[in-house]
C-alpha cells in the first residue's frame, strides 16, 4: 500500500509537471503571436503605387491640392533644375488647362516601415494650348521617387525626373 501511494504520487506529480509545461508553452506561443501582430509592417507596394497615382491625378487635374500628397519640404529635380513645392505648382499652372495621358513601366519599389523608394520609366502625352495653337507634347522620363510616412499618410518628399525622349507636334 505504501508503494501504491508513492506510485500514485509520482503519477500525479508527472501530470502536474506536464500541465505546467503545457501552460508555459501555450503562454509563450500566445505572447509570441501578439508580439508578431504588433510588429510594424513595411509600407506595401500597393500603397506606394496608389500614392504615385494620386500624385499625378492631382498634378493633372487639381494642382491646388498638391500640398495634400507632398511633404512641406518637398522638392523636385526636373528640366535640369530644382523646384520647391510652390515653384512646381506655379510651373504646372503655367501650362493652363491641358489633357494628360500617363503610363508607368519598369517600376521597382523598395519599402520599409516609414518610407518607400520607386524607380520607374514614365511615358506622358499632353495636349496643350499655346499662343501659337494646340500642340501635343510626348515625353519619356526616367524617374525616382522618395516617399515617407507623415501622420500615417504616405507623402512624396523628393522626385527626380530626367527626360530621355521628347517630341512636340503642332496640331494646327
Amino acid at each position: 500500500s505504501r508503494l501504491y501511494v508513492i506510485n500514485e504520487f509520482k503519477f500525479w506529480l508527472e501530470i502536474l509537471k506536464q500541465t505546467l509545461i503545457m501552460k508555459k508553452l501555450i503562454l509563450t506561443i500566445t505572447i509570441s503571436f501578439f508580439m508578431a501582430c504588433n510588429m510594424p509592417q513595411n509600407i506595401s507596394d500597393q500603397e506606394a503605387n496608389n500614392t504615385l497615382d494620386t500624385l499625378f491625378e492631382i498634378v493633372d487635374n487639381d494642382i491646388d491640392r498638391f500640398g495634400d500628397i507632398v511633404t512641406d519640404d518637398f522638392f523636385i529635380f526636373e528640366n535640369s533644375r530644382t523646384y520647391t513645392k510652390d515653384e512646381f505648382v506655379d510651373y504646372v499652372k503655367s501650362f493652363g488647362t491641358f489633357e494628360a495621358k500617363r503610363s508607368f513601366e519598369d517600376v521597382v519599389i523598395d519599402t520599409d516601415q516609414n518610407s518607400a523608394h520607386l524607380s520607374l520609366k514614365q511615358h506622358g502625352e499632353f495636349i496643350v494650348t499655346t499662343p501659337e495653337g494646340k500642340i501635343q507634347m510626348i515625353f519619356d522620363w526616367l524617374e525616382s521617387v522618395y516617399m515617407i510616412k507623415e501622420q500615417e499618410q504616405l507623402k512624396v518628399k523628393f522626385y527626380f525626373s530626367e527626360v530621355v525622349n521628347d517630341t512636340i507636334i503642332s496640331l494646327n
